[in-house]
């Protein structure tokens, strides 16, 4: 039993430093983890009901998820080619295709929740009526673009 929960501890550990290796070499990624911090805050500011705002949470999970397989898929077609390859670079534009068809629908599901619901004007609307909100808001923004600009390979 011990050997068993020492292996199920060393998966989550392996998961998790892949989990934080794309995070510090991926921009990518961190824009995607980025872009579900700002929707995450205009869902609560607009008060986003709970069942779309577990569905935003899928689309986040999807969306990271495609981003680590495109990353995982790249990784190892660049281990495998030793110079230009076509099948190489066809398999790593479908993966990023992938990663694209997710943000894609996942924009589609955001404007579809935010726009005729008017969560978004309720969000707007709050960081307007709170100013402390949107000070933090705008002071966030250059520590987000850190984030995604500057961790280093």
């Amino acid at each position: 039993m011990n050997k068993e929960i020492r292996k199920l501890r060393q998966s989550f550990s392996y998961a998790l430093h892949g989990l934080k290796m794309c995070m510090i070499t991926e921009r990518n990624f961190r824009i995607h983890l980025t872009a579900a911090c700002y929707v995450s805050l205009f869902a609560f500011l607009g008060r986003l009901d709970s069942v779309r705002y577990s569905i935003l949470c899928l689309c986040f999970a999807v969306m990271m998820a495609g981003e680590l397989m495109n990353t995982a898929i790249e990784r190892l077609c660049d281990k495998q080619a030793t110079g230009y390859d076509q099948t190489v670079k066809q398999a790593k534009d479908i993966a990023a295709a992938a990663v694209f068809v997710c943000a894609t629908f996942c924009v589609i599901i955001g404007i579809v929740f935010f726009v005729p619901s008017g969560a978004l004007f309720r969000a707007f609307h709050t960081l307007y009526t709170h100013l402390w909100a949107l000070g933090l808001t705008i002071l966030s923004v250059p520590i987000a673009i850190g984030f995604i600009f500057g961790l280093k390979k």
